[in-house]
């Protein structure tokens, strides 16, 4: 029997487990069963932009119901694929489940591509699946980094590029909204290394000492004091999608700000407020990290780039523990430690659910 948790999308605090018929894989296929996955405040982003992204088209699920995709560790339990091996380990995207059916094409000792027919539309870094060896980057010590850090750090460091790739559009101030969250101050790391630019990071009053602690900013305001930001060229980087932060901050810079790039939809519940396209000064964009990616991979060859994150990344994973305790909790407390997560967890905390 197969577990699904799924939610109602037009409701995200509403979620169950539902069973389902064991999957079985046909010619060409490989059934994986889900060993564990990390559940963090970007998996309700995901779960907010499901129809704006696309991100429900990964895990069908019935009519009104999704599966939120996570990042996670899957063994092969079965297949009917010639070059895939019972037994092997892979890092990648899943659904909250026990058990996932894919179909491997392009296998290598690196990996391979899901190339099932309702993901062939949908971004390929997202359809990537690596074997988790450590002549392939993955070591044993560091499976809760990778689920919970990997996908977050990769968006950081794709950040970073992408800034640095535009000369940071002019600006000599970043401002991080919701500095707290992991990808804001995975970016902050970043910035810090090459020390470029001045760092600010936005947070709320709740979070201000850890944002502080972290030693990462130049600068820590609450979300109360942003019209204390001085005025100078500045981008900022919404992690948090609170329109009413957004609007002040657009406000308060005018024609200094010269870019503003969403990330993130931690404050999920406050999506209220003004049009971004009729707020003063640049023009808020989305940042899609697989586009700078591709683009990346297209100019400096895929190698060359998946080298150049594997040491930033393994940079990261040396100091994060410093700022945040990973906890394992067993996949039948996982509508808890999701409720928790949907609220707002504390970010000195990363969660991983341990299916099997």
């Amino acid at each position: 029997m197969q577990q699904d948790f799924i939610v109602d999308r037009s409701d995200l605090r509403e979620a169950r487990f539902v069973d389902a018929p064991a999957l079985s894989p046909s010619d060409g296929e490989a059934v994986v069963a889900v060993e564990r996955f990390a559940l963090t405040a970007n998996n309700i982003t995901y779960g907010v932009a499901g129809d704006i992204i696309g991100y429900w088209k990964f895990f069908p699920a019935p009519r009104g119901a999704g599966r939120i995709p996570v990042w996670g560790i899957g063994r092969v339990r079965t297949t009917d694929h010639a070059d895939i091996t019972e037994g092997d380990r892979y890092y990648g995207y899943f659904p909250m489940s026990t058990e996932l059916l894919l179909r491997p094409q392009s296998v290598s000792p690196r990996g391979f591509n899901d190339a099932s027919e309702h993901r062939a539309e949908l971004p390929p870094v997202y359809n990537q699946y690596s074997r988790m060896t450590p002549e392939n980057g993955f070591e044993p010590a560091f499976d809760n980094h990778n689920m919970v850090y990997r996908p977050l750090f990769t968006t950081s460091f794709v950040l970073d590029d992408y800034f640095r790739d535009n000369d940071f559009f002019g600006a000599g101030t970043v401002i991080l909204g919701s500095a707290s969250s992991k990808t804001a101050f995975g970016l902050a790391f970043m910035l810090q290394r090459s020390k470029q630019v001045r760092v600010v990071g936005l947070t709320s009053a709740a979070n201000e000492g850890f944002v502080r602690g972290l030693g990462l900013y130049d600068d820590v305001l609450t979300y109360e004091g942003v019209e204390s930001i001085t005025r100078e060229p500045s981008a900022y980087v919404d992690m948090s999608g609170n329109r009413d932060v957004l609007s002040r901050v657009h406000r308060h810079l005018g024609d200094d700000l010269v870019a503003s790039c969403g990330v993130g939809i931690t404050h999920w519940e406050s999506r209220d407020g003004a049009d971004p396209a009729s707020l003063p000064g640049a023009k808020p964009t989305m940042f899609f990290a697989p586009s700078q990616i591709m683009k990346r991979n297209q100019e400096l060859g895929p190698a060359v780039y998946q080298q150049r994150i594997g040491e930033a990344t393994r940079a990261f994973f040396a100091e994060v523990d410093r700022w945040v305790t990973i906890e394992e909790h067993p996949f039948s407390e996982l509508q808890a430690i999701y409720q928790t997560v949907l609220a707002g967890a504390s970010p000195d905390r990363g969660y991983v659910i341990v299916v099997a």
